[in-house]
């Protein structure tokens, strides 16, 4: 089947991990709960083996801890890094993106992005017009 690129956003900004953690959990309740109605929690989802028998759910559900290190290179897998600054300023031309910046870039140029390599993610603050702190943006790189 291949991996999948996913993106997602949320407004929550302080705390990345509790930040993936909802989102990880919103992408269970649109995806897999109404498919699989006897899953009731994300718990479930994980203990079933059913996500792993597809080679993974191809979503933000395949990652589950951020990371924060200045090695560009840490690619661990089911880990999402926190990029660096210079990396934000690099990739998507500012070191304030707005959800529209990151969009665009993903849009365009999804595969210069890390990580370069499947079961990983990565991570950014998202800013509004005036430069003031908005939330986060994750995308990654999962299934198999």
């Amino acid at each position: 089947m291949g991996a999948s690129r996913w993106i997602c956003f949320t407004d929550h900004d302080t705390d990345p991990q509790a930040a993936l953690d909802e989102l990880r959990e919103q992408a269970f309740q649109q995806t897999w709960r109404p498919r699989e109605p006897f899953l009731q929690t994300l718990a479930d989802l994980l203990e079933s083996g059913i996500a792993e028998e597809e080679g993974g759910t191809h979503s933000i559900i395949d990652v589950d801890r951020v990371i924060v290190t200045d090695d560009v290179d840490a690619e661990e897998d089911g880990t999402v890094r926190l990029i660096t600054p210079r990396e934000t300023s690099e990739f998507f031309g500012t070191a304030t993106p707005t959800r529209g910046d990151i969009e665009r870039v993903y849009r365009t140029s999804a595969s210069d992005l890390p990580p370069m390599f499947r079961g990983s993610g990565c991570c950014t603050p998202v800013y509004d017009e005036h430069g003031n702190t908005a939330g986060l943006a994750f995308w990654g790189l999962t299934g198999d």
